[in-house]
C-alpha cells in the first residue's frame, strides 16, 4: 500500500501547491519509487532528480510536496551492492539475533561522506529484513541534503508517517507533541521497519522514533549522529570508501568491462583517481558503458591531466561536485571560509595549529571548526587530533578556494608557511646537540605553537609533520622563496639524519643548495652541501659524498669560515675511513681537531675524537683508539650531550669487540641503545642493534642475536642505510650458517655481498666472502669454498687488513684439513695466528690455535693436539665464547677417554 502525506490545513496545502511542479506529472506507483524511463528523462529536465545512494546508488525521481514523500513499502532495491558485504552482514546478523531473543532492537545510524552509498545499504538491509517486520515498512527522505529543498520539519515528517500508517488526515493532531505521541502509540507492540533517510541531525529524527523496542529504525546521514548515539545508545555504522578491489569490481560491473586483461590496471588507476568513492565510480562507469569502443586508459589520462577532476565526474544533472556542494552550502559562512582555507593546505593531513594559521584564528577556535566539519563528514580523523580530506573533497575545497580574492589566499598560505618554518626551527633547537643549536629565528612567530618544549615533543611533532614540510616545497618553488627552502632544509637536517627518510633528505638539501646558489648566499650553500655530503655518506654513495663535501670545503675556505672547514673535514674523514683510506682520514681529523681546539669548540673536539677512535681501532692501534673514545665520552658528558655519549659508548663497545672483550661490549651497546631510544634516534638505534647482535652471536646466544639483527635490518631498510643493511645481513647469514640453515644463510650472505660491492666497501666484501666460503664448505662444495676464501684473502691483503687475512687463512686451513691435507692446513693456521696477534684479536687467535690442534691430531701428534686445544679453550672461555668452549670440551673428553683405553 502507498500513502501520500497530504496535510489538510490551508498553510500546508499552500506550501504543497507552491512546491509541486506543474510541468511533470507524478510517477505512477508508490511515492518516491522509480518512475518509468519516459518520466525519468522528463523529470531530469525538470531538475527533480535526487541522488539517494552511490555505488550501488538508488536514483529515483519524485515531486517535492510540503510534507515528505513517504510510503509504507520500501523503494526499489539496487541491482548491485558492491563492497558492503561486511557492514550488511553485521547489521543483518545483529538485528536477527536481537529479534530471535525478543530483545530491544537499537537504532542503527549509517553515516558517511557524500556519495558513499548510505541509502543503498539501508534499502538493501530493509529488503532483506522486510519479512521480519510484518507490521509495516516505512521509508522517508528527510531531505537534509537535497537540491533546491529545505530539510523536512519533524512535524511534517510525522504527518507523512501517520498517513502512511493509515491514519485519516482529519484525525492527525496539529500539535507536534501530540503527533509524536500518536505515532508512538500506533507503533506500540508492533514490529515495524522505519528508514529515516538523509537526516540532518538528532533534533530532526528524535521526534520520529517509535517507542516500541521491537521496531527497527535505520537512519542515514552525512553527519556523525553522536548526540543520538549518546542519548539512545544507537549503533553507529560508519561507511568508508571502498577497498580498491571492490571499487574496481563496482566500476567493471557498472561499465560492463572485464576486470582482467589489458584494462585491469587502468581500472584500478581510474578508481584510485576516484578516491574509491562509489558515486564517482558509478558516474564514470555510466559514461563508458554506452561507448564500448572507448578505453579506460583514455579516461585515466583525461582525469590525470585535468586541473579539476570533479568536472569530469558527472552524468546529466548528477555530479560529485553537486553532491559536495549540498553539504558545503549548508555550512555557516565562517565554516565555509574555513573549509576553503583547508583546501590551500599542501599536505595530506593537518592539526588544529596549522588550521589556525590558515584561517588566522586561535587553535581553540580552529578545533571547533575542524570538529564541525568532521561531524559533517567533510573531514576524516585517522588519528586523534589530525584531520584529512578525501581526495575529491580536497579537489572541491581547492576549487572553491580558487574563487576567493588572490590576496586572501596568498595571506593564508603565507601564514601557514610561517607557522611550519617557525615550528620546525623550534623543534630543531630541541633535537640539535648542545653545541650545534641554531640561534637565529627564521620566520615570524605564529600566534600559538604546539608543545615543542622537549626533545620528545619535538620528535613527535617532526614525525607528524615531516610529510607536510616536504609538501610545502612545491609551493616554495612556485613562489621562488629561496630563503624559506634554505631555512626548511636547515631546520629539518638533524631530524632527517636521525630518522630519515634519507632519500627525501638528499632531495631537500639539493634543493636548498640550488636555492642558495640562485640567491647568491655562499654560506648557506656551503652548509647545504655539507649536509648533502653527510647524507650521501650515510646512504653509502661515497663518491657523491666526497664531491659535495669538497664543494662545501672550497666555499668555507673562500669565506674563511673555520667552523665550517672543521665540520667538513670531520665528515670527509668519516667517508675516507669507510672507503679504506685511513691515512687521509687521519690527516683530515688532525686538521679538524686543531681547528676545533683553536676555536675552543668542545663539541667539535669530541666529534673529531670520536671519529679518531674508530680510525685508530681499524688500524689496530687499540690503545690510542680507546683513549680517543674515552676523551670524547668525557667531553660529551660535560656538555650534557646525550647523543654524543651514545655515539661514543657504541663505538667503545665496537672497540671492545675487536679485541674479543664481549661482555663489556654488550654492556656498552645496551647503554647506547637506551640513550638512542630516549632520543628517538632511529639511525643510532639500528647501529647499536647491529653491534649488539654481533656480540650476542659471538657469545653463543644465537636466538637473541638473530632477533636483534632482524630489528636492526628493519630500521636500516626504512632509513635507506645500505651499509647497515649489509652488516645486518652478513651476520644474520653467519648465524644461520652456524645453526645449520645453509640455504637461508647463503641467501642473506649473497644479498650482503651485493650491497658491499655496490658501496665499494672492501672489508665487508672480504668478511662476507669468507662466510660464504664456510657455507659452501659445510654443504660439500669444496672448489667454490676455496675460490671464495682466496678472493677474501686477496681483498684483505690489498687493504692491509690483518684480521681479514687471518680469518681467510683459518677458513682455508679448515677446508684443507677436511680434505685430508693437514700439513697444508697447519701452515695456514700458523700464518693466521701471527696475523691475529698483530690485529690483537683473541677470537681469531683461538680459532688459529684450535685449527692447528686439529691438524696436529690428524697428523698423529695427539699430545700437541691436546695442548693446542686446551690453549684455545682457555682463550674462548676468557672472551665468553661458550659454544666454542663446549665444542672443545667434547673433543678433548673423547681424546682423553681414548688415551685411557
Amino acid at each position: 500500500m502507498t500513502a501520500t502525506a497530504n496535510d489538510p490545513r490551508p498553510d500546508a496545502r499552500e506550501r504543497q501547491r507552491q512546491a509541486t511542479p506543474t510541468t511533470t506529472p507524478p510517477p505512477s506507483g508508490r511515492v518516491g519509487g522509480p518512475p518509468s524511463i519516459a518520466n525519468r528523462n522528463l523529470q531530469a529536465r525538470s531538475s527533480r532528480r535526487v541522488y539517494q545512494a552511490a555505488g550501488d546508488q538508488y536514483i529515483y525521481d519524485r515531486q517535492a510536496p510540503a510534507a515528505a514523500a513517504v510510503g509504507n513499502t520500501l523503494p526499489r532495491d539496487t541491482a548491485a551492492l558492491t563492497g558492503r558485504d561486511r557492514e550488511l552482514r553485521e547489521l543483518i546478523e545483529n538485528v536477527t539475533v536481537l529479534l530471535d531473543g525478543a530483545d530491544m532492537i537499537p537504532i542503527h545510524a549509517i553515516d558517511g561522506m557524500p556519495g558513499i552509498g548510505k541509502s543503498a545499504l539501508a534499502i538493501r538491509a530493509g529488503h532483506l529484513l522486510e519479512r521480519r517486520f510484518p507490521d509495516g515498512q516505512f521509508f522517508i527522505d528527510l531531505r537534509a541534503h537535497s537540491p533546491g529543498q529545505a530539510p523536512v520539519r519533524p512535524t511534517d515528517a510525522l504527518f507523512g508517517l501517520l498517513a502512511a500508517d493509515g491514519v485519516d488526515a482529519g484525525q492527525i493532531p496539529a500539535d507536534p507533541d501530540s503527533r509524536a505521541a500518536l505515532w508512538r502509540g500506533r507503533m506500540a507492540g508492533k514490529r515495524a521497519l522505519i528508514i529515516l533517510d538523509n537526516a540532518a541531525g538528532r533534533e530532526q529524527v528524535e521526534p520520529l522514533l517509535p517507542g516500541a523496542p521491537s521496531c527497527l529504525v535505520l537512519i542515514t546521514s552525512r553527519r556523525r549522529l553522536t548526540g543520538l548515539s549518546a542519548c539512545h545508545a544507537a549503533v553507529t555504522v560508519p561507511l568508508d570508501t571502498l577497498a580498491p578491489e571492490h571499487a574496481a569490481a563496482l566500476f567493471a560491473t557498472r561499465a560492463d568491462r572485464p576486470t582482467t586483461g589489458t584494462e585491469a590496471a587502468a581500472i584500478h588507476e581510474l578508481v584510485r583517481l576516484c578516491g574509491h568513492l562509489p558515486l564517482a565510480i558509478c558516474l564514470l562507469a555510466a559514461k563508458l558503458r554506452p561507448e564500448p569502443q572507448w578505453r579506460v586508459a583514455d579516461l585515466v589520462q583525461e582525469l590525470t591531466q585535468a586541473n579539476h577532476r570533479l568536472a569530469h565526474m558527472h552524468a546529466e544533472d548528477i555530479g560529485v561536485a553537486a553532491a559536495f556542494d549540498l553539504s558545503y552550502r549548508r555550512l555557516p559562512a565562517n565554516q565555509r571560509r574555513f573549509f576553503r582555507r583547508l583546501g590551500l593546505h599542501p599536505g595530506a593531513d593537518l592539526d588544529r595549529h596549522a588550521a589556525a594559521a590558515l584561517d588566522a584564528t586561535t587553535p581553540t577556535r580552529a578545533q571547533q571548526q575542524l570538529d564541525a566539519l568532521y561531524h559533517d563528514h567533510l573531514l576524516d580523523q585517522p588519528t586523534r587530533g589530525r584531520y584529512r580530506m578525501h581526495d575529491l573533497i580536497r579537489d572541491y575545497a581547492q576549487d572553491r578556494a580558487d574563487r576567493d580574492p588572490i590576496r586572501h589566499t596568498t595571506e593564508a598560505t603565507t601564514r601557514l608557511l610561517n607557522y611550519y618554518q617557525y615550528a620546525a626551527h623550534v623543534a630543531n633547537q630541541q633535537l640539535s646537540r648542545p653545541g650545534r643549536r641554531p640561534a637565529d629565528t627564521p620566520a615570524p612567530a605564529p600566534a600559538a605553537l604546539p608543545n615543542i618544549r622537549t626533545s620528545h615533543e619535538a620528535l613527535a611533532w617532526m614525525d607528524a609533520e615531516r610529510a607536510n614540510l616536504f609538501a610545502c616545497l612545491p609551493v616554495l618553488f612556485a613562489g621562488h622563496q629561496a630563503h624559506r627552502i634554505i631555512a626548511l632544509a636547515a631546520a629539518s637536517a638533524t631530524y632527517l639524519r636521525n630518522s630519515g627518510p634519507w632519500d627525501h633528505a638528499i632531495s631537500l638539501h639539493e634543493a636548498a643548495a640550488a636555492a642558495a646558489q640562485k640567491a647568491g648566499d655562499r654560506l648557506a650553500r656551503a652548509g647545504s652541501l655539507r649536509e648533502l655530503g653527510t647524507m650521501h655518506r650515510m646512504t653509502g654513495s661515497y663518491p657523491s659524498a666526497i664531491e659535495a663535501l669538497y664543494q662545501a670545503m672550497n666555499l668555507y675556505r673562500q669565506l674563511s669560515h673555520r667552523q665550517g672547514i672543521a665540520d667538513t673535514l670531520t665528515q670527509l674523514a668519516s667517508v675516507c675511513r669507510r672507503t679504506g683510506d685511513h691515512s687521509a682520514a687521519t690527516q683530515n681529523l688532525e686538521q679538524a681537531l686543531a681547528l676545533y681546539e683553536d676555536l675552543d669548540d668542545l663539541q667539535g673536539q669530541a666529534n673529531a675524537l670520536n671519529e679518531f677512535g674508530v680510525v685508530h681501532h681499524q688500524a689496530y692501534d687499540h690503545l690510542a683508539g680507546a683513549q680517543a673514545l674515552q676523551r670524547a665520552l668525557a667531553i660529551y658528558r660535560v656538555l650534557g650531550d646525550l647523543q654524543g655519549q651514545a655515539d661514543a659508548l657504541n663505538q667503545l663497545g665496537g672497540a671492545r669487540q675487536v679485541v674479543s672483550d664481549y661482555r663489556p661490549a654488550i654492556e656498552a651497546h645496551e647503554q647506547a641503545l637506551t640513550m638512542y631510544r630516549e632520543l628517538g634516534d632511529r639511525h643510532g638505534q639500528a647501529r647499536a642493534l647491529n653491534y649488539l647482535g654481533v656480540a650476542l652471536y659471538e657469545t653463543g646466544d644465537y636466538p637473541a642475536a638473530e632477533r636483534t639483527l632482524n630489528e636492526a635490518l628493519t630500521i636500516h631498510r626504512r632509513l635507506g642505510y645500505r651499509l647497515g643493511q649489509a652488516n645486518a645481513l652478513n651476520y644474520l647469514g653467519t648465524i644461520r650458517c652456524a645453526s645449520g640453515e645453509y640455504a637461508l644463510a647463503e641467501h642473506s650472505l649473497t644479498r650482503a655481498l651485493v650491497l658491499y660491492r655496490e658501496l665499494g666497501y672492501p672489508v665487508g666484501q672480504a668478511d662476507v666472502l669468507n662466510q660464504l666460503g664456510a657455507t659452501k664448505r659445510l654443504t660439500g662444495q669444496r672448489e667454490a669454498a676455496a675460490t671464495m676464501h682466496d678472493q677474501a684473502l686477496a681483498i684483505a691483503r690489498q687493504v692491509d687488513d690483518p684480521l681479514g687475512q687471518a680469518h681467510a687463512l683459518n677458513q682455508l686451513g679448515q677446508l684443507l684439513l677436511a680434505h685430508d691435507q693437514p700439513s697444508e692446513g697447519l701452515d695456514h693456521h700458523q700464518q693466521a695466528l701471527q696475523l691475529a696477534r698483530r690485529a690483537q684479536n683473541p677470537r681469531e687467535e683461538a680459532r688459529a690455535i684450535e685449527g692447528a690442534g686439529r691438524c696436529a691430531l690428524s697428523l698423529g701428534d695427539r699430545s700437541q693436539a691436546i695442548r693446542d686445544l686446551n690453549r684455545a679453550q682457555v682463550t674462548y672461555r676468557r672472551i665468553g665464547a661458550l659454544r666454542a668452549v663446549q665444542r672443545i670440551v667434547k673433543l678433548t673428553a673423547i681424546l682423553e677417554k681414548t688415551d685411557a683405553v
